[in-house]
């Protein structure tokens, strides 16, 4: 069951993420490759309010992935924004994340009776460069919830794709998170115990 939501604040990102490395890419010029993107809502004001918008939003990110051909690595919903990691081919990241902020922002505003823009500024990426740069941002986005006070441990948080990577769930059957699994793998362990302590989920 999820945990209970609170607003969760945007401020700068916690330390152990600080150092990571970042290539933006201009507009109209993403070569394929893996991106770190995130988008925030205007204010910042929740662009989930419950459950209900977040399922929406995730139906939203499914399609979009089959249409774009994205495949997405990891991903966590906060309250006032969100988190992707998304393999994507060659151009297809401008256009697929339009149709995804655009048809979330249509949705919500009709289900909740509002107009106006739901996001702030235009949604930050940044292309992962190398796998160190990889599980930089995936801890990063495992631990958003923790840093934002939402919860004490990652495997509390419903709304990521941290609990089914580590086997605790499977609730988000588009997300592949094997590469993950693969980077701690030996040949007598999956490597999950290794994730959890990396993240200091242990």
């Amino acid at each position: 069951m999820p945990v209970n939501f609170v607003t969760d604040t945007c401020g700068p990102p916690p330390a152990s993420a600080r150092s990571i490395t970042m290539t933006r890419i201009p507009r109209g010029a993403a070569p394929a490759g893996i991106y770190h993107v995130n988008t925030r809502g205007a204010g910042p004001a929740p662009i989930f309010h419950d459950d209900d918008d977040r399922t929406m939003f995730c139906t939203l990110l499914v399609r979009t992935i089959v249409r774009m051909d994205w495949v997405c690595r990891a991903f966590v919903f906060m309250t006032t924004h969100y988190h992707l990691l998304i393999e994507t081919p060659a151009e297809s990241l401008q256009p697929g994340m339009r149709r995804l902020n655009g048809y979330y922002a249509r949705a919500f505003n009709l289900r909740h009776g509002r107009s106006g823009h739901l996001f702030g500024e235009r949604y930050h990426d940044v292309m992962v460069e190398s796998d160190e740069h990889m599980l930089r941002v995936f801890r990063y986005i495992t631990l958003n919830p923790v840093e934002a006070g939402l919860c004490g441990r990652p495997s509390d948080w419903y709304w990521g794709s941290y609990r089914d990577c580590v086997g605790l769930g499977n609730e988000f059957p588009f997300v592949d998170s094997s590469m993950f699994r693969d980077q701690f793998r030996t040949l007598r362990d999956s490597g999950v115990e290794h994730i959890r302590r990396f993240v200091g989920d242990d």
